[in-house]
C-alpha cells in the first residue's frame, strides 16, 4: 500500500482498535460476553450514534475484511495438538447435507412464497455456508440484482445478531458440552465473525472448536460457486468465482499447530493476537451496522430466513443430541 492509501485507513483503523480496547478492558468485568462480542456491541452503538463520519469507512472496510482474515488465520496458532480429532468423517457428512437441505429448502419455499430463484439461493447460501462473504461471492455468478444482494444480506446479517444471543442460551438450557456446543454454533451462525463473537463469548475452548466446525462449512463454497458457475454457463453467464484464500492459510496454522513445532508460550501469544485482531474486525462490522435499515427488510424474506435459520438450528440440535 502506498502512503496515501495507508493515511485513507488509518482513521478507520484506529477507530476499531480503541473500541477493541474498550471491549477488552470492560471484558475483565463482564466476562460473560467476552471482547470479541462486547466490541461488536460497542461498534453498533458507536455506529449508531456518533461515529458516522465518512473518513473512517476506508479503515473500517480494511478491518472488516484484511483484519478479520488475519486474526482466523492467527487464531489457528492456538488449536492443540490433535484437535481435529473430534471432526470425524460423519460430522463432515452432516454440514454438507445440512447444506444441501437449506439450499432446497430456500428455493423450494421461496416459488412458494413468491420470492425470486436468485434472492431465494442468496438466502440459502448466506445461511448455509457463510454469510454476507457467500453472498458476496454468490451474487455475480447467479447475476442478482443489488436489491436482490442488500435484502440477503439484511437478512442474514439481522438473523445472525438475533442468533448471537439466541443459540448460546440454548446451548446453557439444553446443558450441552463445549464441543456440543461448538458444533451447534459452528455448524448453524452464518457469518464467521457471528460464530467467533458467540462462541468465545461462552469460552475459549467453545470459540476455537466453533472455528473449526464453521469453517469446514466455509470449504464447500467452492463446490456450490462451481455449480452455479457452470450452471451459469449455460446461460451465458460466466461470472467471476473468487474464493476467500484465507482459508488455506488458517488451515496451515492448524496444520503448524498439530505438529505442534513452534513453543506453547509462542503459540498462545499468537492466538491472544489473534483474539484482539478479532475484536478489532468486530468493532469495525459494528460500526457499520445500522439498525433502522434492518427494520425496514422484507417481510417475505425475513420469514424464509427465518424459516431456514430455524431449519439449521434443529438440524444441528438433533445431530449433537442424538
Amino acid at each position: 500500500m502506498t502512503p496515501e492509501t495507508i493515511k485513507a485507513k488509518l482513521a478507520g483503523i484506529l477507530a476499531a482498535a480503541v473500541i477493541a480496547f474498550i471491549a477488552v478492558f470492560a471484558a475483565q468485568y463482564i466476562p460473560l460476553f467476552g471482547p470479541i462480542l462486547l466490541a461488536l456491541i460497542f461498534g453498533m452503538i458507536a455506529g449508531n450514534t456518533f461515529l458516522q463520519s465518512d473518513r473512517l469507512q476506508a479503515g473500517l472496510k480494511f478491518s472488516e475484511k484484511v483484519i478479520l482474515e488475519i486474526s482466523i488465520v492467527l487464531l489457528g496458532f492456538g488449536f492443540e495438538p490433535d484437535s481435529f480429532g473430534k471432526l470425524d468423517f460423519t460430522l463432515i457428512v452432516f454440514i454438507f447435507i445440512s447444506i444441501i437441505l437449506v439450499l432446497a429448502f430456500s428455493v423450494g419455499l421461496g416459488k412458494l412464497f413468491g420470492i425470486s430463484t436468485r434472492l431465494s439461493v442468496l438466502l440459502g447460501a448466506g445461511s448455509a455456508i457463510c454469510g454476507s462473504a457467500a453472498i458476496g461471492a454468490t451474487a455475480p455468478v447467479i447475476r442478482a440484482s443489488d436489491e436482490e444482494v442488500g435484502l440477503s444480506m439484511g437478512v442474514v446479517n439481522l438473523l445472525g445478531v438475533v442468533g448471537l444471543a439466541v443459540l448460546p442460551a440454548i446451548s446453557l438450557f439444553l446443558d450441552f458440552t463445549d464441543f456440543q456446543s461448538a458444533v451447534l454454533l459452528g455448524g448453524t451462525l452464518q457469518s464467521i465473525g457471528h460464530v467467533a463473537a458467540s462462541g468465545f463469548a461462552m469460552n475459549d475452548v467453545i470459540g476455537e472448536w466453533a472455528m473449526v466446525v464453521k469453517m469446514s462449512r466455509v470449504v464447500f463454497l467452492i463446490p456450490l460457486l462451481m455449480i452455479l458457475f457452470f450452471a451459469g454457463r449455460r446461460a451465458g453467464n460466466q461470472g467471476k468465482v473468487k474464493f476467500p484464500l484465507f482459508i488455506f492459510f488458517f488451515a496451515g496454522a492448524v496444520y503448524l499447530a498439530q505438529l505442534d513445532l513452534f513453543p506453547n508460550q509462542l503459540s498462545d501469544k499468537l492466538a491472544y493476537l489473534g483474539v484482539f485482531l478479532m475484536a478489532v474486525s468486530m468493532a469495525a462490522i459494528g460500526v457499520g451496522i445500522r439498525i433502522k435499515p434492518l427494520l425496514q427488510i422484507s417481510t417475505k424474506g425475513i420469514v424464509l430466513g427465518t424459516i431456514i435459520f430455524t431449519l439449521q438450528i434443529l438440524m444441528f440440535v438433533a445431530f449433537v443430541t442424538y
